[in-house]
């Protein structure tokens, strides 16, 4: 059996090749996205040019290449920041994921275990639930636009804080946004709690940032489940980057085998740090976390959706109290930074080198659809291995599934 064709509802393009030849199996995840040359034509820009330009990297999450962008640059150039100016990040980082997994759960993952066929049928069957995905969606997309200066590509992030700063009215109108849709993100939590996902578990090890005092979301350390601890700046030391011939994304490891990020690992690595509603919630769930069956991705979004929902009010409401004008500081070295941030997806990596001129000199990013990349594979080597019975298109459905619970933004692996 051969199975060779690209997979549909999710991001970009890309295949899966199944093989199997005389009882052996082949399994090779192909991107297909064009290079799109990132790293190589951001040497040479200034770098107050670099986070705007990074952030068209994706439409889906433009937020978390902005900011880490940013990050990575601060830390270059010897600039610090305020806590202010880290609460408004986290609260910008809080409505993207918020806004994403709404995207996904609902317009990309829920067709295959409701029995319709893509989000037409999904709203014709089930219209309160695609009416939730917009109300969620419209609530996340305006905490991005407070924060940034819109809803897609933000402008106002720039390295030493923001060009221009909200206002504290602007904090209190998107508390009462953002407090109107709880329900419908506990809703959502309860939907994807009883769906039915296939039975598959094979134990990895998952990668998150970690601050020492918040759920994963702005800068930190690289821990993982396996009790990896390092700075953001030793991460050539463990993650290892490297081409396949059949793809045009990298494939990452760590100690020479695949690892995990995303919502999954956060939860299942901090679930302890997840707010109050959030927790109370998945201590409730019939499915537990930690969890090594990648299919339950999908929940862990939904959890994720309650938990910065929670996130995003509480620092709205500190905000709109207290949030004051600043002065940004600027270049006082050359040198090399890296940023770290959470995007919807998982960990993301950004580096640069800037010159005392502030001209970029060097760049390496990592996606984290391309740290994922490797375990995808390993993932449905195992799935196929214990489904190989089954028949060709049962194969190409439980394949197809497990691509989609990852939730790859294919265009970013590309960058």
């Amino acid at each position: 059996m051969i199975y060779d064709e690209y997979v549909t509802q999710i991001e970009g393009h890309g295949k899966i090749h199944l093989d199997f030849k005389n009882g052996n199996v082949e399994v090779r995840l192909e991107i297909h996205e064009g290079s799109r040359l990132f790293e190589s034509f951001l040497r040479g820009r200034r770098a107050d040019e670099v986070p705007q330009m990074v952030s068209r990297i994706c439409g889906v999450c433009p937020v978390p290449h902005n900011l880490a962008a940013v990050q990575a640059l601060e830390n270059a150039m010897g600039i610090e920041v305020s806590e202010q100016v880290k609460m408004l990040r986290r609260l910008a980082i809080a409505s993207q994921i918020v806004q994403s997994h709404a995207l996904h759960l609902y317009v990309l993952a829920a067709a295959d275990y409701l029995g319709v066929n893509g989000v037409s049928d999904l709203y014709a069957k089930y219209p309160e639930a695609v009416k939730r995905c917009i109300r969620i969606r419209a609530a996340g997309n305006r905490g991005i636009e407070v924060v940034g200066g819109r809803a897609v590509h933000p402008i106002n992030s720039i390295p030493g804080g923001f060009a221009k700063l909200p206002t504290r009215k602007d904090m209190e109108k998107l508390v009462k946004e953002l407090k109107n849709i709880i329900n419908d993100c506990i809703e959502t939590f309860n939907m994807f709690a009883n769906l039915k996902y296939p039975k598959f578990e094979r134990p990895t090890e998952y990668l998150a940032i970690d601050d020492g005092k918040h759920y994963p979301s702005y800068s930190g350390k690289l821990v993982t489940s396996r009790g990896l601890n390092f700075k953001a700046e030793e991460y050539r030391d463990h993650i290892k980057e490297f081409f396949k011939p059949y793809s045009n994304t990298k494939f990452c490891t760590i100690n020479g085998h695949g690892f995990h990020v995303g919502a999954i690992a956060r939860i299942n690595v901090f679930k302890h740090r997840l707010n109050p509603i959030a927790k109370e919630l998945l201590e409730s769930s019939p499915i537990k976390f930690p969890s090594d069956n990648p299919f339950h991705n999908n929940l862990a979004q939904a959890i994720e959706i309650v938990h910065y929902t929670e996130e995003a009010i509480k620092i709205a409401e500190e905000l709109s109290v207290k949030l004051k004008d600043e002065v940004r500081e600027k270049q006082k070295r050359s040198g090399t930074g890296v940023g770290v941030v959470e995007a919807p997806r998982g960990t993301l990596i950004h580096e640069y080198t800037v010159d005392d001129k502030g001209i970029v000199r060097g760049v390496n990013l990592i996606i984290p659809t391309g740290m994922n990349t490797t375990n995808i594979e390993e993932d449905l080597y195992a799935l196929l291995i214990e489904n190989i019975d089954k028949p060709k298109e049962e194969l190409k459905k439980i394949a197809e599934l497990l691509f989609r619970a990852y939730d790859p933004c294919l265009s970013c692996s590309t960058h």
